[in-house]
């Protein structure tokens, strides 16, 4: 990793305030600003290392249309059994594989939980995981394919035959 001197100077100034307003954290900072004092290429990107990659404007996009399809789905569960609760796991929303999608379980956790965002989607867990366990983004794109030749529904009301053909849609591996 290259930087440039302004932006080591930045960085070093950075840690100097870090290392003021975060006594028991001084330390950390400290060896992070050396290395970039002294110049050692090698460290830098230790720098980084807490940082995840970056998910594009379409990588969000995709968990949020997701989501919003997995919002209808819930809603019709609840207009066709006049309830608040899901208790068919089959019309839940399983989540994302913490092995193989981890992005995009740390992006659908952070908008539900982090923003507060689509609370029905938590299923009134206090911590919810969105861990399936096992990758679901075939299922999901598959039913998203379904749910766009649908046209997103207006105001998402869908009945519960819509949803299950949804649900029944294979997985393209």
């Amino acid at each position: 990793m290259e930087l440039s001197k302004l932006e080591r100077i930045n960085l070093i100034n950075q840690f100097l305030i870090l290392e003021k307003l975060y006594p028991e954290e001084a330390e950390y900072y400290s060896r992070h600003r050396k290395a970039l004092e002294e110049g050692y290429v090698l460290h830098y990107k230790w720098i980084f290392e807490h940082l995840h990659p970056e998910m594009s404007e379409s990588e969000c996009r995709e968990v949020l249309d997701i989501l919003e399809m997995y919002r209808a789905i819930t809603w019709a569960y609840f207009d066709a059994n006049d309830t608040k609760q899901v208790d068919d796991h089959k019309y839940r929303f399983r989540g994302f594989d913490g092995n193989e999608e981890c992005e995009q379980l740390a992006y659908a956790s952070y908008f539900i939980v982090d923003l507060d965002r689509y609370n029905e989607l938590n299923y009134d867990k206090e911590f919810p995981s969105f861990n399936s366990h096992c990758p679901m983004m075939p299922k999901y794109r598959a039913m998203l394919e379904e749910w766009n030749k649908l046209g997103k529904p207006q105001n998402m009301k869908l009945s519960l035959s819509k949803v299950d053909e949804l649900l029944a849609v294979e997985r393209w591996d």
